[in-house]
């Protein structure tokens, strides 16, 4: 009985984790649609860029703030763990003053070995801002 009991609670767990994952792969869709949509072009390199704050977005996505009216949405290389659910995040930068898609990364700094690469970096304005929290915050179906 006990382990018919665990092997149901183990089923249930994982399509909890497969919904999850589910999720978050129709969001980062929805989120390149936007993109596409919205033909918000990546840049190489910002030059002047003072690191503002952050605000995580997806596991492949999230936005940066070099002052309150420049904003950018940065697309990370591939699946990058635990970054939605960080409190801090760093950053590692090629030169102090330019923030460089595939070259610097972003990190946890409790979690060294965690470190994404920049895939592109699209400057938005303050209406895409809320535009892309929105389909973050978008209720799952």
């Amino acid at each position: 009985m006990l382990k018919q009991i665990v092997i149901i609670l183990l089923l249930v767990l994982l399509t909890a984790c497969a919904n999850r994952q589910d999720g978050l792969a129709l969001m980062n869709k929805d989120l390149r649609q936007y993109i596409t949509t919205n033909e918000i072009t990546d840049v190489k390199r910002v030059t002047s860029f003072r690191f503002h704050g952050w605000n995580s977005i997806s596991d492949e996505f999230l936005l940066l703030s070099s002052t309150p009216k420049r904003k950018y949405l940065i697309e990370m290389s591939g699946y990058c763990s635990d970054i939605r659910w960080a409190h801090t995040i760093s950053l590692q930068r090629s030169m102090d003053t330019v923030l460089s898609a595939k070259f610097d990364t972003i990190g946890i700094p409790n979690k060294p070995a965690l470190n994404c690469r920049i895939e592109k970096i699209y400057p938005i304005t303050s209406e895409q801002e809320d535009a892309l929290i929105a389909i973050k915050n978008a209720p799952e179906e």
